[in-house]
């Protein structure tokens, strides 16, 4: 083989195992995370208390939900229209 086809080879596979070692460390830490779900610990009282919707939104997992809150100011700018 010429070397710039040893060349291409080589680039080539150590690329496809640097994907594979990310890849793999990418679903260790998804697994790790999936084990880290928190269980909620109600009381009796508490639970008499939830209807049967709150009690199965509590059994979902909400483990990647995040609530986003964006404030939006408004935006104040210095150009005029023709008519002001």
């Amino acid at each position: 083989m010429k070397d710039q086809k040893k060349a291409k080879w080589i680039l080539g596979t150590s690329g496809v195992m640097l994907s594979a070692l990310l890849l793999t460390q990418m679903k260790d830490i998804t697994q790790t995370e999936a084990n880290n779900t928190t269980t909620y610990n109600f009381t009796t009282e508490q639970e008499n208390q939830m209807t049967k919707k709150e009690k199965e939104f509590v059994k979902l997992d909400w483990t990647n939900f995040e609530i986003e809150a964006v404030e939006q100011s408004p935006v104040h700018s210095d150009r005029k229209t023709r008519r002001s």
